[in-house]
């Protein structure tokens, strides 16, 4: 099969034409990729963060059909062939190798993932997509849309009449804008792009800033009860901190800084700082499989939009480069062209 692989010291995907897929095993199963989301940490991966010596197939955002083959432990009536399933990113089974985080034992980060014609995933991690829902949305519905979900709605605990402050518009970011719009909330964001502080307005945001925007908003008074960071550098954490610092605490409610982002960068801040201004800072991964059926859910109805371009799965190198140059609004998935 067509597969875009992970070659450790290639800061590119290799596209193998004859990557083979191996025996099942187990409560296995055989899906036929229908679309796989695009992510910044695989921009991570690439450039070393993890320093993986491992071979395997990128791709750790998917929906699939599944096939007639499986392991020999599924139940047949488990799930349904030729059904629409979103995959899980992470489940509740994954343990990390040798002491190292889960994180980097799952599908598309050590194991094989979904930029390929087929992957082969367990039966629990398949989340039926409801009627309505296109492959495109569902793929990727499986991480950005549970990541941003469970930052939103379980670590920020977004109210209505909370005023709620989001950096970076981007794949996760213009999911959680609606999230929080939908929990009632008063929502604002910031990026330094036009285009995804424009995305954002469309989406239901009160204001959109670029960074120096927000800088001034912040020196002339402007203060929000939560932030939500999809970026995590020091130029965010500390405008966040800032539109946090100045509101008049009365405890124990709490405003909240809320880290979603990776970077390499360190955050500084003093303990004094976050006792006197009472932030809590907290940090946010991924989300349970109830999360994702909640979010199909609210995809199906309407409720939220997601803003997805596809491209073809030989496109791969392409759409990471662009996305190493932030030149993506919102998300890009890859569509593989199995002949099966």
């Amino acid at each position: 099969m067509l597969a875009a692989v992970y070659e450790p010291g290639n800061e590119r995907l290799v596209l193998d034409k004859n990557y083979p897929i191996r025996e099942l095993k187990d409560n296995e199963i055989l899906l036929k990729v229908a679309a796989a989301g695009v992510c910044h940490s695989d921009v991570a991966l690439l450039t070393g963060v993890t320093l993986d010596t491992r071979r395997y197939i990128f791709g750790h955002e998917a929906c699939g059909i599944p096939v007639k083959s499986a392991g020999v432990k599924v139940d047949s009536h488990a799930v349904q062939i030729d059904k629409l399933y979103s995959v899980l990113a992470i489940d509740g089974c994954v343990r990390g190798l040798n002491g190292g985080p889960a994180l980097f034992n799952s599908i598309g980060i050590g194991k094989d993932g979904a930029y390929a014609e087929y992957i082969i995933t367990t039966v629990d991690t398949l989340v039926p997509v409801p009627n309505g829902v296109p492959p495109e949305v569902a793929a990727i519905a499986s991480d950005a849309g549970v990541t941003a979900y469970h930052a939103v709605q379980n670590a920020a605990e977004v109210k209505p009449g909370d005023k709620v402050l989001i950096f970076g518009i981007g794949g996760l970011g213009h999911l959680a804008v609606q999230y929080a719009k939908h929990l009632g909330a008063t929502v604002y964001a910031c990026d330094f792009k036009p285009a995804a502080r424009k995305l954002a307005l469309k989406l239901g945001a009160t204001e959109a800033f670029d960074l120096i925007e927000l800088s001034n908003k912040i020196t002339g008074g402007f203060t929000v009860d939560t932030t939500i960071d999809f970026i995590a550098n020091n130029q965010t954490f500390n405008l966040a901190m800032g539109a946090l610092r100045g509101n008049d605490v009365n405890f124990p409610s709490r405003p909240k800084c809320v880290l979603v982002g990776a970077s390499a960068e360190n955050l500084v801040f003093t303990t004094e700082d976050i006792i006197t201004s009472g932030v809590q800072i907290l940090g946010s991964t991924y989300g349970e499989r109830s999360t994702l059926v909640t979010v199909l859910d609210l995809f199906a109805k309407g409720i939220v939009v997601g803003h997805v371009h596809a491209e073809p799965l030989e496109n791969i190198n392409k759409v990471i480069d662009e996305l190493r140059a932030f030149e993506i609004t919102g998300r890009k998935v890859v569509i593989p062209h199995s002949k099966a």
